[in-house]
């Protein structure tokens, strides 16, 4: 067996690994289903990773390594210049791009995304901890560069727009077909650079609206209720 070998068997683990939890769910998957589909045995899995919840977890480390790395070479790059883009919309474009389309695997940035969603709905702290292990510096470096770009924002305003940002990011790549659906299939899912743009224009909207005035809002107050 050469050296390249058990490097390859790791990936083709961790590729499987990956589609099938996105596709079929956390919970649903086995590592015995996962060593039939990537024809290994189960030996292999525990030998590259011990246990399913550390393959998840090199899942994460594996496509987080690639969109953080991504994410924040291009926000070195961001500069007020003649010719392009406001800096806001640099920003947002430097932190969302890298998500939207891997180098040469524009599935495997979607099939992630459902990944994280199908965490997120099945094992909701699994994923707190693994969010914020991979993502939470990055997007505390954005937050300042947005914060930097929107001085007419309180540091909570910043807060919660980016909150919507990412949801608006989660649901695109997450569950694309819905637009299609909506849209009576003008608007494609499959367009990235579409999808990408339009988020980009949108949420450098969002940005640069005035703060927020609850008294503003026309109907009753939330407030909790007892069961």
């Amino acid at each position: 067996m050469t050296e390249s070998q058990p490097a390859a068997t790791a990936d083709r683990i961790l590729d499987v690994a990956e589609e099938m939890f996105a596709e079929q769910g956390y919970r649903a998957v086995s590592v015995r289903s996962i060593t039939r589909a990537c024809d290994a045995n189960i030996a292999a899995v525990h030998y590259h990773f011990g246990s399913k919840q550390i393959l998840l977890e090199e899942i994460f480390a594996r496509r987080s390594g690639a969109i953080n790395a991504a994410r924040l070479k291009l926000l070195d790059d961001c500069a007020e210049q003649p010719g392009r883009a406001p800096v806001l919309e640099q920003v947002l474009e430097a932190y969302l791009r890298p998500s939207f389309a891997q180098p040469s695997d524009d599935e495997g940035a979607r099939r992630f995304m459902r990944l994280r969603s199908v965490v997120a709905h099945e094992q909701a702290e699994l994923s707190k901890n693994l969010i914020a292990k991979h993502f939470n510096a990055t997007s505390q470096r954005f937050i300042a560069a947005i914060a930097a770009a929107t001085p007419h924002l309180s540091a909570n305003d910043v807060f919660w727009r980016f909150h919507f940002l990412l949801g608006a990011h989660y649901y695109t790549l997450s569950n694309p077909g819905r637009i299609q659906a909506l849209s009576g299939d003008q608007c494609d899912p499959a367009d990235l650079e579409a999808a990408l743009a339009e988020m980009v224009t949108f949420a450098a909207a969002g940005f640069r609206a005035p703060p927020c005035d609850r008294s503003q809002l026309s109907f009753t107050p939330i407030t909790s209720q007892s069961a």
